[in-house]
């Protein structure tokens, strides 16, 4: 398979209920240390969904910080029923935070940046330092995605970062499983390409 530098990492299912168990007893080292197996893959999630315009008035990682403090509200009640269900739970969260802020500023058509809500009584906030944030590291993924052919790009966006198994993925792209993965795996190859590109 081809490398996927310059691709954030996808969080580890195993890990993630792991950690999520440990959540589930109070364990605040396993909230952080769960914030930060999700962090990267989360912000380019928001980045995406947010898109230039709103990422001119919207903080992503304020939304991020706003979606874990909701995230850690509802995590002790998250029962994971299947692989990557955990991170298709908050990928939820963080769409239904993005439309909730979108729809926001729509109403008050604000041009400067705009405030989440934030409970100081959940009792621990996300920690202040993330994995990485490399702004330039997200714009050269997001430029070298847009330069794809589009079934390549949709066909990332819902295995890679979405988070959508390869049999939800074909029938959303209406294609069989076996097509989809080789669809999924040429497109893997030439994104590589374009990201070494890129840097190069």
């Amino acid at each position: 398979m081809a490398s996927q530098r310059g691709l954030p990492e996808s969080p580890q299912d195993a890990r993630s209920v792991e950690l999520l168990a440990r959540v589930r007893v109070g364990d605040t080292e396993a909230w952080t240390a769960l914030y930060r197996l999700h962090h990267d893959d989360l912000l380019f999630l928001i980045r995406r969904e947010l898109g230039a315009k709103l990422r001119s008035v919207l903080q992503s990682e304020d939304i991020l910080q706003s979606v874990a403090l909701e995230a850690f509200r509802e995590l002790p009640h998250f029962e994971p029923r299947a692989t990557g269900s955990l991170r298709g739970f908050l990928h939820k969260l963080v769409l239904h935070k993005i439309r909730d802020r979108a729809d926001y500023f729509a109403a008050k058509k604000r041009g400067s940046p705009l405030p989440l809500d934030t409970d100081e009584s959940v009792g621990a906030r996300a920690p202040e330092e993330p994995c990485f944030y490399d702004s330039e590291r997200y714009e050269r993924l997001e430029r070298a995605l847009e330069a794809l052919p589009a079934e390549m790009r949709t066909s990332i966006v819902l295995r890679r970062f979405e988070g959508h198994s390869s049999r939800e993925a074909a029938a959303i792209m209406g294609k069989s499983e076996d097509a989809l993965r080789k669809l999924y795996s040429r497109a893997l190859a030439r994104l590589t390409l374009l990201l070494e590109g890129a840097e190069s």
